[in-house]
């Protein structure tokens, strides 16, 4: 009988905690900041960059970047705990991952924020999948977070 039964204290605090943990750091559609006091990247903006969203790329791009509103954020702070995350939208293809994001100069770059920073992802091999389309997502790999997403599409 479930009233008989007691949680020890530390078990229900833990439980407690890990509830209020995943709650603030389910992820956002890109299109507005959720505060949070968790380290997910949900505190900002993000956008395509190269290749916009919608775009194609070409089979053997290694290379796509992203732009994010602003400098004051966790992804600014800690980007080597970053990478993007493509996501496959309309077939079985497994998800690929860059490598941790390294920031970009890009002064002539998409320009979607009132302050942009760009941040560059490198996609291992074997890369993208040929006639695919990507719902794409920055994630925090060093936590246990929802990713950040979609900030946009692409497709090969």
């Amino acid at each position: 009988m479930l009233s008989s039964f007691r949680f020890p204290r530390l078990g229900v605090v833990a439980a407690s905690v890990a509830l209020l943990a995943a709650t603030a750091c389910a992820g956002n559609s890109g299109s507005a900041p959720v505060p949070n006091t968790l380290f997910c990247g949900n505190d900002t903006q993000y956008a395509l960059a190269r290749p916009q969203s919608g775009q194609a790329v070409p089979i053997g791009t290694s290379t796509v970047e992203i732009v994010a509103s602003g400098n004051n954020n966790q992804i600014a702070q800690s980007y080597q705990s970053f990478d993007l995350l493509f996501v496959p939208a309309n077939n079985g293809n497994p998800t690929v991952a860059t490598g941790q994001l390294s920031p970009a100069r890009d002064p002539n770059g998409y320009q979607p924020f009132t302050s942009d920073y760009y941040y560059n992802g490198t996609i291992a091999s074997p890369g993208l999948a040929p006639g695919t389309l990507y719902n794409v997502y920055v994630n925090a790999f060093t936590s246990s977070c929802t990713p950040v997403g979609p900030i946009g599409q692409l497709g090969t």
